[in-house]
């Protein structure tokens, strides 16, 4: 048996993992995710490995990478009246901010609202600005000398917890990026039998990757030393203002990358299975950067062969990310088709 796609994804999306708080979900991720692995590794990082073993004397390793961080934000100040001021962890779209709903996680986990100016009382050309984050103010309804007894600076703060389904197959909701991937690479091992395994199976859901750093997984790779690897994120979706050459189209299965940067002959097997399985894929030309954690991946120890499956998207980095399961459930059965009999040679 293996997990509903919605649920699973909703129950990822549910464990706050605002970068560089990675380890804070670690009993509730090794709860949800117990069932499909036969070992959970934590690492220094925070990234959080989890493994499928095929049984197999010197079976070679597959390594499915996800970031398993969603951007965020940080208390830099408490004020007086009771509001909290904030910097950005990650790539916030600082368009989508006033009136966002959020939630506060300090010795309470607490509801807030960031402040908006009525448009009654704009000035003259507000509208058309972009707010700066420093000029925001969250409040909870709690007076300064309250909330200080529960905030302390440098809480971390997230937007408002919620996964709700459109018509068919999609869904929204806050940390889509990267929690669909995650998914689609659980998924992918619970997916293959144990006895149909030509690989040994390690899901690293991995750190830091929103801050511009692969060291997650970096460290975790090093740790593994795979034979092989496939990193999954999200991509662009076709949507307005989305150039289709650099968008997939939801719906129509994952999107492999075609780059310099990744490994020619384990992207073309996968291009492969596809065809074999009859599982539906798009690619898109990502010359010299993928925006994904493979650079790093493939440069650790001796030198990692990767490949970059991706998930398309819209409305990143906001709180409504919308993603088709349908997408989700194709990177998966590619997953399993990879580390299963007759999937990648080593």
């Amino acid at each position: 048996m293996y997990p509903d796609t919605k649920e699973l994804v909703a129950s990822l999306a549910s464990i706050m993992s605002i970068s560089g708080q990675e380890e804070r979900g670690r009993e509730a991720l090794c709860s949800l995710l117990q069932p499909y692995f036969d070992e959970y590794i934590p690492d220094p990082s925070g990234t959080h490995i989890f493994v499928k073993r095929s049984g197999r004397e010197n079976a070679p390793k597959l390594l499915l990478d996800a970031h398993f961080d969603e951007i965020g934000m940080m208390v830099r100040d408490i004020t007086e009246e009771g509001f909290l001021r904030v910097v950005s962890i990650g790539g916030l779209d600082r368009r989508i901010l006033p009136a966002a709903e959020v939630l506060i996680y300090g010795k309470e986990t607490l509801y807030g609202v960031i402040g908006a100016v009525p448009p009654h009382l704009q000035k003259a050309g507000d509208h058309k600005k972009t707010p700066k984050i420093e000029d925001l103010l969250i409040d909870t309804g709690y007076d300064g000398e309250t909330l200080r007894s529960l905030v302390d600076i440098g809480t971390p703060v997230g937007f408002y917890e919620k996964t709700a389904s459109l018509l068919g197959s999609r869904i929204c909701g806050r940390s889509m990026d990267n929690k669909a991937c995650c998914a689609a690479a659980v998924l992918g091992a619970a997916m293959v039998k144990k006895e149909d395994m030509a690989w040994d199976l390690y899901v690293t859901l991995s750190a830091r990757e929103e801050v511009g750093m692969a060291s997650g997984c970096s460290a975790a790779a090093y740790r593994i030393r795979p034979d092989a690897a496939i990193v999954t994120d999200v991509t662009f979706a076709a949507a307005w203002g989305v150039r289709e050459d650099e968008s997939g189209k939801m719906g129509a299965g994952p999107v492999l990358s075609l780059s310099a940067v990744t490994d020619r002959r384990l992207t073309e097997g996968l291009l492969q299975l596809c065809g074999l399985r009859d599982i539906p894929c798009q690619t898109c030309v990502d010359a010299c950067d993928t925006g994904t954690n493979a650079t790093m991946l493939s440069l650790v120890g001796a030198g990692i062969p990767t490949a970059v499956v991706s998930v398309p998207i819209t409305s990143m980095h906001t709180y409504n990310e919308t993603v088709d399961t349908v997408d989700i459930e194709h990177a998966a059965a590619l997953f399993a088709a990879a580390a299963g009999e007759g999937g990648l040679h080593p």
